[in-house]
């Protein structure tokens, strides 16, 4: 064979091919489809021609308008294909060729397409309250609501942009402790407004029970318990008993800044808001708040009252007698004494701590020493209340010599206070009453 010849029979051989490639594209036409599969997802299928010789392969064509394709897939000797990263709200359009060896292509087969679905127009908000208080959408009927343990759930539907105002409350007795935002806390807000919505949410509130505070104070003579500031549960209730100091009786109390009367106990009952209570007391006559045994240890007189042991002194020096003492019977109060330096000007005493009153003081004397030979002041809060006194002069040889003095204590101490003139001031005993 010439080689002319064997050129001409290579031509008609290629176009013997093409033409077989273009039955078999026809063919393949009348099968082309496409599978929904997930969104912006395309699952492409098509039949291989019956007579399918000469095809190695095909090629997938993609685009946005009909008969128009941006992107070109060879997927090679398959008949299927997946299209991805396809976009939401858009439509696609899908056609396939046939390829053969020599690269010869086939004309497209029937389009075929696919729209997706734009992306959801709405989004929710799911708002949930714990118990003790509420969480409210705000200008919003697309609301339903459920529950969840002791928690109201309600979800929200909101339109793609738009915002969306909450109001948190509390239930009576409860206070707001905190409310987050798709799990970031944001305080003790009452109010959260989302804007410009364009995914979904979540806003959640917790709430406490709410406390309040009643602070108690007493004056002096007495007391108030419990004292000082106690948190009470909103709701609740709280307790105090009022009860005065020996010598003392409640003269008032005020709850609130208002009165309640003279009474021994207050209860608060269904406590909703902070209050104060504050009892006064006042002094009662004759009664005996404090009595001592100068110079000596503990006794109880004749008169039932009873005597500490030497105690509140500053100064001087104990000492004991055994002579009899005349016009008592209570002999072991004057056989006992303190008595000073012999110094003039020398000072011994007693402070006494007593609350802010009127008082009277009755102090015990008996001496032996004779008339002039013993001579001193007497000083109650600053004040000389017995001046040059000499004690035998008064009541003559171991006789029981008593004087009541009225005084007032104004800084919460009586001070008494033994100066020497002649010789060394003393004191047997020392009895405080009120008056």
């Amino acid at each position: 064979m010439s080689k002319s010849s064997i050129v001409k029979s290579h031509a008609v051989l290629a176009r013997m091919a093409l033409i077989a490639l273009l039955v078999i594209t026809a063919m393949a036409t009348t099968s082309l489809r496409a599978t929904p599969a997930a969104a912006a997802q395309a699952s492409i299928a098509w039949s291989a021609p019956t007579d399918s010789t000469g095809v190695t392969g095909y090629k997938v064509h993609v685009g946005n308008s009909s008969g128009s394709y941006s992107e070109h897939v060879d997927v090679g000797n398959t008949t299927s294909y997946s299209a991805g990263s396809l976009s939401d709200g858009s439509t696609y359009y899908f056609a396939v060729t046939a390829y053969n060896a020599a690269g010869q292509q086939s004309a497209y087969s029937n389009e075929i397409s696919r729209t997706f679905a734009a992306l959801p127009t709405t989004y929710t908000i799911t708002a949930s309250a714990g118990a003790g208080g509420t969480i409210t959408a705000l200008n919003n009927t697309k609301v339903s609501t459920a529950t969840s343990g002791t928690s109201a759930i309600t979800s929200v539907t909101v339109a793609s942009g738009a915002s969306q105002s909450f109001s948190i409350a509390a239930a009576s007795g409860y206070k707001i402790t905190d409310v987050k935002v798709d799990g970031v806390s944001k305080g003790a807000v009452s109010s959260y407004s989302f804007s410009n919505v364009t995914a979904n949410h979540s806003i959640s509130a917790t709430f406490g029970v709410n406390s309040y505070t009643i602070t108690a104070s007493a004056g002096s003579g007495g007391s108030i318990i419990p004292p000082g500031t106690t948190t009470v549960a909103a709701n609740g209730s709280q307790s105090y008993t009022i009860t005065p100091a020996t010598g003392y009786k409640i003269a008032g109390v005020t709850v609130d800044g208002t009165s309640v009367g003279a009474v021994g106990s207050y209860t608060f009952n269904l406590v909703s808001s902070n209050h104060t209570i504050s009892a006064s007391f006042a002094l009662q006559s004759g009664v005996t708040v404090f009595a001592t045994n100068a110079g000596g240890s503990a006794y109880t007189g004749g008169d039932r009252i009873a005597y500490k042991a030497d105690s509140y002194y500053s100064g001087g020096t104990a000492k004991t007698i055994t002579a009899t003492i005349s016009g008592t019977t209570d002999d072991m109060l004057y056989q006992t004494y303190r008595y000073g330096s012999t110094t003039a000007g020398s000072v011994f005493s007693y402070n006494v701590p007593l609350a802010n009153g009127n008082y009277s003081v009755t102090l015990k004397f008996a001496d032996n020493m004779g008339v002039g030979k013993r001579v001193f002041d007497v000083k109650m809060e600053g004040t000389t209340v017995l001046s040059n006194f000499d004690i035998y002069a008064k009541a003559g040889n171991n006789t029981a010599y008593d004087l009541t003095i009225p005084v007032s204590v104004a800084d919460g101490v009586l001070n008494i206070g033994f100066v020497s003139k002649i010789g060394s001031p003393k004191i047997n005993a020392i009895v405080v009453k009120t008056r």
